[in-house]
């Protein structure tokens, strides 16, 4: 089964979902989790993702299963820009899972808030929490400083997670734990939307997903969501506790 058939709107993807599955859920539930931010310019999505490892199964045999949430932000400029998929950001907007934003920054803000939520719960490992696409990411990184998470490379609380065919792995783990029904979303429209428009590459013996390949269509939250399954791959722990985030940084992967 291919990426795209085990992420889209079908017969999997519905014994996959869970409506229920919103951020304080996911948490509820979790035992750790990973952030996955993919910037975009202003002509993307501001895409991010949590994924949560749930807590030890009541059959201990029984795998632990991933949690996924979603969100994405856009500048409304975007919408005059693209308007053959302003209708759908439109829809996207009134579900909950889009935030149209007017001024350049309050995506990041919002952004910002979310992630000082998910620390708070004391679940993000002390290393390798935080994955972004390194590039175009530098607003976010500042506003996460200024909010008493240290970004400097050191301790790599935020790491740059390689693009390209380097993602191989991540996409190739998502696509198994969604077809062996080991990864549980709130089966939103838009991330469905969102994975419907991957174009998957072959390069040599991996494959690869590119905004390039994918055009104008915006694949932003789905790329936060492999950034997610790349630190959720490394088996982490939770952390002790928030205060741990005032010591650690910023490094790469």
């Amino acid at each position: 089964m291919s990426l795209l058939q085990a992420i889209a709107p079908t017969k999997v993807i519905g014994q996959n979902a869970d409506p229920s599955l919103s951020l304080d859920e996911l948490l509820r539930r979790s035992e750790v989790a990973v952030i996955g931010i993919d910037g975009g310019g202003l002509d993307d999505l501001l895409g991010f993702g949590v994924l949560g490892r749930e807590r030890k199964p009541e059959i201990e045999k029984r795998s632990r299963k991933w949690l996924h949430w979603g969100h994405a932000w856009v500048h409304s400029k975007l919408l005059d820009r693209r308007k053959e998929i302003a209708p759908a950001l439109l829809d996207f907007s009134k579900d909950g899972d889009l935030t149209i934003v007017e001024r350049v920054g309050d995506d990041v803000l919002q952004l910002a808030e979310i992630v000082e939520q998910v620390r708070d719960s004391w679940l993000l490992p002390e290393k390798a929490a935080i994955g972004v696409d390194p590039v175009g990411i530098g607003a976010i990184v500042d506003e996460l400083a200024a909010r008493e998470i240290d970004t400097s490379p050191e301790a790599g609380i935020v790491v740059g997670i390689p693009q390209g065919w380097k993602l191989n792995n991540a996409i190739k783990t998502i696509e198994r734990k969604l077809a062996g029904g080991d990864l549980i979303h709130g089966g939103r429209p838009m991330m469905a939307w969102v994975i419907g428009n991957m174009k998957v590459e072959p390069r040599g013996n991996a494959i690869t997903i590119t905004k390039q390949a994918s055009g104008t269509a915006k694949i932003d939250p789905g790329a936060a969501l492999f950034n997610c399954g790349a630190l959720m791959s490394l088996n982490p722990e939770a952390g002790n506790g928030p205060s741990v985030y005032e010591e650690r940084g910023f490094r790469f992967i």
